[in-house]
């Protein structure tokens, strides 16, 4: 019979590992994902309801694509902000305000580029909602999405990462309650309207507390007296701006090529089944934001701190996965029949296809410590060729499953190399010289 003392000791410190400042804000920001996504399965459960599947599939394409213009034009300023904010001292208000200026312009030319363009590069998205609201829907929403996703970094970087579940609470409740009023007055297009809306009014909410939080500068100080050199700042973003365009073409860009490819009734079956792997997603990505946070002052500590990163993301990501596999119809059903009869095998492989992405999440958020412009840019681009080019072969033959094949494989291949590669510089390491 186990020893009783020795297992309560055991169960105190796995408890204290996570009161521990980098994994405490860690498991607020995966609280946030999870609140985030079962509210966010509310969200869609009732646009499915209200709404046939074809406009759910259009509307969640118009979500999808212009969150993936958002993050790519926000030149991963986010990532920026996590890992210099902690070290800009009174100059962190400033980089702050600058980089929400700088992402709001890009978001909003790029946003308004794509709606010129989609008669080209997605007719069936334009035919669907006309050329004069599409190009105006993009250039309001985009810049709104683009602060909204910066906020949550700043909030991290100022250790505020327990504020980030609340404000996405309110953010997904608040979409629900729009998108009913929208289905009142029989709006097709409430579900785009009532995500953007929420979206502005919690970024006004964000930057006003922040404006408090953040220190001020001191009056009369010049911009170069900052720690923070903008020639780091570029550098930084210009790698890992580039490997977040592959990132964000997988994450983000496979609902229009779903959509292009398999029309707009399978586009909203991926688009719910991926809303559902993707939570699994966050999880790794909160705790890596936690990492830069907490480690961008004491690099010396990376390794440690990332090795407890994997094994508490693993500690909530793999039993989830195990979950979601055998019960993937069952979910789906919730939603209609539609969507269980055609997303239950992608759903099962997108889920699984989150736990390989637990090592390749932790690699990218420690490069992001030790700014390597080489794995920033290299580890999403392999990743983005392993994955799209196999789905857009695979979707002809096997349909939403080819997808979830790939995402599954790719994700695989990629974390087998990190992990390889980690295995070679211990030894190299612990070679005698």
């Amino acid at each position: 019979m186990p020893d009783a003392p020795a297992g309560a000791s055991r169960l105190r410190g796995a408890l204290a590992g996570w009161s521990a400042p980098q994994h405490r804000d860690g498991l607020a920001l995966v609280l946030s994902s999870g609140l985030t996504s079962v509210i966010g399965l509310l969200y869609w459960v009732v646009a499915a309801r209200l709404f046939p599947p074809d406009v759910v599939g259009v509307n969640n394409t118009l979500i999808s694509t212009m969150t993936l213009i958002g993050v790519a034009a926000q030149l991963n300023l986010g990532n920026a902000l996590l890992r210099f904010v902690p070290v800009a001292e009174r100059s962190a208000r400033r980089l702050v305000l600058t980089c929400y200026a700088v992402g709001a312009v890009a978001a909003a030319l790029a946003g308004g580029i794509f709606a010129l363009g989609a008669g080209w590069w997605a007719p069936e998205l334009q035919g669907a909602v006309g050329a004069g609201p599409l190009a105006l829907f993009f250039v309001l929403s985009t810049p709104i999405w683009t602060v909204f996703v910066i906020q949550d970094y700043v909030l991290t970087a100022v250790k505020r990462a327990t504020v980030v579940p609340l404000e996405n609470l309110v953010f997904s409740l608040l979409k629900i309650a729009l998108l009913g009023v929208g289905a009142m007055v029989a709006f097709g297009g409430s579900i785009a309207v009532s995500w953007i809306v929420a979206t502005a009014l919690i970024v006004l909410a964000i930057t006003a507390y922040l404006l408090r939080v953040l220190p001020a500068p001191v009056p009369g100080e010049s911009p170069a007296a900052s720690p923070v050199r903008p020639r780091a700042v570029a550098r930084f973003v210009s790698a890992d701006w580039t490997g977040g365009l592959f990132t964000n073409a997988v994450e983000f860009g496979l609902p229009l090529l779903v959509l292009v490819t398999l029309g707009a009734e399978q586009a909203a079956t991926f688009g719910v089944a991926w809303a559902i792997a993707y939570g699994l997603y966050l999880v790794s990505h909160g705790m890596g934001q936690s990492l830069v946070a907490h480690v961008a002052t004491d690099p010396a500590a990376l390794d440690a701190a990332r090795r407890s990163t994997v094994t508490r993301s693993l500690a909530l990501v793999l039993p989830a996965a195990l979950v979601i596999v055998p019960g993937a119809g069952l979910i789906l059903s919730v939603f209609g029949a539609h969507y269980a009869a055609t997303g239950t095998t992608l759903l099962a492989l997108a889920a699984l296809s989150a736990v390989p992405n637990v090592i390749v999440t932790a690699a990218l958020f420690g490069a992001r410590v030790q700014q390597r412009r080489g794995v920033l840019i290299g580890v999403p681009a392999v990743l983005a060729v392993l994955v799209i080019p196999p789905a857009l072969v695979l979707m002809p033959a096997l349909g939403l499953t080819g997808v979830g094949v790939a995402l599954l494989v790719g994700q695989s291949v990629v974390a087998a190399a990190i992990l390889v590669g980690y295995w070679i510089s211990r030894k190299r390491v612990s070679r005698p010289t």
